[in-house]
């Protein structure tokens, strides 16, 4: 009897060592199972908030620039004169005005031959080297044969006095085009085919006026102020600016010395920021155009590299894509076959950087195009900085030579 109850004891003692120890095990795995659920839920909780933290930075900051950055004013480039569109054009500078109203994009015709874009000269063209007087009918020529001369094409409603060193003044009244200009490159020019107007003084100061994209600029020896729609920008001697935009209520001021303030709505931060670089000038005015003009026999649509991509990327802006729609349809409704698509960039970087930069702009575009029904053959080349059409000295030099170009024969 005493052995049977021993053994029970034992048993019992057994069975509660085991179910303790089971307990523990029970306790141990539980409690690992809530550190591992508390540690997922930090990690979430860290990732949600560097999410929200990064999409309230990309809320105060242009899109396509970091938070206080400021972008830079669009450079300004005026159309050639020494170039008339040629009247059979499948695709003429009248249907384009949806394009070329989009700030950073300019359409002109000009003439290609052997790989190179003739944008019209500033070489006189009259005579046959040396002076002389023609005239028959409606036209009227006159050249001191030294490059300075007159012409007249009661016509084709152009007037075309120059002087030796390139001022003078050229009219066309059927066009709606007027320049006068210095020898240094100060006058005036307007041009109702794109709405332009530009006074401006030898010093790059002035005012440049776009009715097509409702582009205002100003210009003093101070600053340089740029409004298009409801965005302004402008950028100062001493390095400071500022930049607002009426729609989404940003606003970002940079006072020269390595701080912005930005402003949106109830938010505000401050944060560092270069100095805005050299200031910016309207440019100056070419030399009256030579006569008789070329004939165009293609369309260069020229895109700021800054409307389609950010800085050193080539991926598409989403604020880009509809720009390229447009362009997409309009190569549709015109049935165009063939067209070239070029990269440029500026010198910065070296050769090879920016050789495959200018490619894989170049590839992204027709890659885009490509996916919007475009079916025509399209070439791309990527020139890299080697085909500068500004000085590469300035930032608006600099900003002009960064750029897609998309060549369209017409004819």
């Amino acid at each position: 009897m005493k052995k049977t109850m021993l053994c029970a004891t034992v048993l019992a003692l057994s069975v509660a060592a085991t179910g303790c120890a089971s307990g523990k095990k029970t306790e141990s795995s539980a409690a690992s199972t809530a550190a591992a659920q508390s540690e997922a839920a930090s990690t979430q909780a860290a990732g949600t908030a560097a999410e929200t933290t990064a999409a309230a930075a990309s809320d105060m900051a242009v899109p396509g620039y970091a938070p206080g950055q400021i972008p830079e004013i669009p450079a300004i480039v005026l159309p050639e004169l020494g170039i008339s569109e040629n009247p059979a054009a499948k695709i003429t500078l009248d249907k384009t005005k949806a394009l070329s109203s989009v700030p950073g994009i300019t359409v002109t015709p000009v003439r290609v031959e052997n790989d190179q874009i003739q944008r019209g000269s500033t070489v006189m063209q009259l005579g046959s080297n040396g002076e002389g007087q023609y005239k028959d009918g409606n036209l009227t020529v006159q050249t001191d044969g030294n490059g300075a001369g007159q012409y007249v094409d009661a016509e084709r409603g152009i007037t075309i006095q120059r002087d030796e060193d390139g001022a003078g003044q050229y009219l066309d009244s059927k066009l709606g085009i007027s320049l006068q200009v210095d020898d240094d490159g100060a006058g005036s020019y307007k041009d109702d085919r794109y709405g332009i107007s530009l006074m401006v003084d030898d010093d790059g100061e002035g005012l440049y006026t776009n009715t097509q994209n409702g582009v205002t600029v100003t210009a003093d020896d101070d600053a340089m102020s740029y409004r298009a729609g409801k965005v302004q920008i402008t950028q100062k001697k001493d390095g400071s600016g500022s930049y607002s935009d009426a729609e989404s209520g940003l606003k970002i001021e940079n006072d020269g010395k390595g701080k912005a303030t930005v402003t949106k709505g109830t938010q505000k931060t401050t944060v560092d920021a270069a100095p805005l670089g050299t200031l910016p000038r309207l440019p100056r005015l070419g030399a009256v155009p030579a006569v008789p003009s070329l004939e165009a026999n293609s369309l260069l649509i020229t895109l700021d590299s800054g409307v389609l991509f950010d800085v050193d990327k080539y991926d598409i802006r989403p604020e880009a894509q509809e720009t390229l729609n447009q362009l997409a349809k309009l190569l549709t409704e015109a049935e165009i076959t063939a067209f070239e698509i070029d990269g440029h960039t500026d010198s910065n970087a070296d050769d090879v950087y920016n050789q495959t930069l200018s490619e894989n702009r170049a590839n992204a575009v027709k890659e885009y195009l490509k996916t919007q029904g475009v079916t025509a053959e399209i070439t791309t080349q990527g020139y890299g900085e080697s085909r500068p059409v500004a000085t590469n000295e300035t930032a608006e030099g600099r900003q002009q030579n960064r750029r897609v170009e998309i060549i369209i024969p017409t004819v």
